[in-house]
């Protein structure tokens, strides 16, 4: 049986500008979404990786911010489908997405004083990384197995990579110009399957490479 391949790249300052903005808490939100440098022609190159599936996966935890009423779960799924979309009419279709509308209580913890929270989406819930339960549910939608199948996580943040580790694949971190402590905090994690890329296009490079 061949090995099958599955990529999963966060949305959020990894496939998109991210300004901190909880995109759908917004009425005109759709401006706002802008592809970050290399994206297209990366993912492009991706495409051609044979037995492969790409998702986009994505944690939201401003859906549980009561002071962002428009941005439901729905309304989220709807924003990633937004983008799928837009991600086809250049070329480059990806296979679906995930989305994970809770937020942790390290997350509540860090707004604490700027948001109030909905305590029905606070928890410790395995779609929140650096938990895998999103990969997991990918695997089971795409009836891979686990045992056969090679995992990457893209992404612009040290829990990228974390959700990585503990999906029992390899993480590599993109660098995003308003994050700029990850890179050190990924380093710090000492882990074989860690790479650190110059760009997007280097990050999707190094899994061709990989994959060769």
């Amino acid at each position: 049986m061949k090995k099958q391949i599955l990529i999963c790249i966060d949305r959020d300052g990894t496939l998109i500008y991210d300004k901190k903005y909880h995109l759908g808490r917004q009425r005109k939100w759709k401006p706002l979404v802008k592809f970050l440098p290399n994206v297209i022609s990366g993912l492009k190159l991706l495409r051609k990786i044979p037995n492969s599936k790409i998702y986009m996966i994505t944690n939201q935890p401003g859906v549980a911010i009561k002071e962002f009423p428009l941005l439901t779960k729905e309304k989220a799924i709807e924003v990633c489908n937004y983008v799928l979309g837009l991600l086809k009419k250049r070329g480059v279709g990806l296979d679906g997405c995930e989305v994970c509308g809770y937020a942790s209580h390290e997350y509540v913890k860090r707004k604490k004083g700027e948001f109030t929270f909905d305590k029905k989406l606070v928890g410790n819930y395995s779609c929140i990384k650096p938990r895998p339960g999103m990969i997991n549910n990918i695997l089971k939608r795409e009836r891979l197995d686990k045992r056969n199948t090679k995992i990457y996580i893209l992404g612009d943040r040290e829990s990228d990579i974390k959700t990585a580790i503990n999906a029992k694949g390899f993480g590599v971190l993109v660098p995003f110009i308003n994050k700029p402590d990850e890179p050190e905090k990924v380093k710090k994690l000492k882990n074989k399957n860690i790479y650190i890329s110059k760009d997007f296009l280097d990050a999707c490079n190094f899994i061709i490479k990989k994959e060769k």
